[in-house]
């Protein structure tokens, strides 16, 4: 219970910026509620961008709204079927922090007037470095899973599922945006510390 306490604790490190947020949400974590659901705000970005930008920014949105969606078809698992409340809160956590990005990448990717849905394979991220996504064969054996056997699979596959979003980072490398050159550094930072907390929880 202790080792589920900290892990709670720590979500309030990887979801927020230090100083940043004036949310109870400690004492709520301890208590095994939500996660932090104000914090989420602080890892994402500027309601607005700037006009400047090129293909590369735009790809990286549009597959990056694509992710999101995927994690968030994870997270909306693991809120109902998780039997563990440290798992539960990464769940929110994670659900809260990434709506909040694909609201603000939705209306950078509206501004520019460019499509929020992209023609290419989803899948094609892969090319660029990244995994290949979450696939329903992996998401039917999550499905089925339950109690400790769930919670090992969910943490396994959200574990890929981030470091597809860090990989997915190296697009902006050649992108003209700076607020996505920001947020794409504030997401490889945040999952990169998601997957070390992740792997800890995994080994509990």
């Amino acid at each position: 219970m202790v080792r589920r306490y900290v892990a709670a604790f720590a979500l309030l490190a990887v979801f927020g910026f230090a100083g940043c947020s004036t949310s109870s949400a400690p004492d709520d974590a301890a208590a095994g509620g939500p996660a932090a659901p104000a914090a989420a705000g602080e890892v994402t970005a500027a309601a607005t961008a700037s006009s400047e930008h090129n293909s590369n920014d735009v790809m990286f949105l549009q597959m990056m709204i694509v992710h999101i969606g995927q994690g968030r078809e994870l997270a909306a698992l693991a809120a109902t079927k998780s039997a563990r409340d440290d798992v539960k809160n990464l769940a929110t956590a994670v659900d809260g922090t990434q709506g909040e990005e694909a609201k603000a990448m939705t209306a950078w990717l509206k501004g520019w007037d460019e499509p929020v849905q992209s023609a290419h394979d989803p899948n094609m991220h892969a090319d660029h470095g990244g995994l290949p996504a979450v696939g329903e064969a992996q998401m039917a054996e999550l499905r089925a899973a339950a109690g400790a056997d769930f919670d090992k699979k969910f943490l396994n596959l959200l574990i890929g599922h981030q470091h597809n979003a860090v990989e997915l980072t190296n697009l902006v490398a050649e992108g003209k945006n700076p607020e996505t050159k920001d947020l794409a550094r504030r997401i490889k930072e945040s999952r990169s510390d998601q997957i070390a907390l992740m792997l800890t929880m995994a080994s509990a």
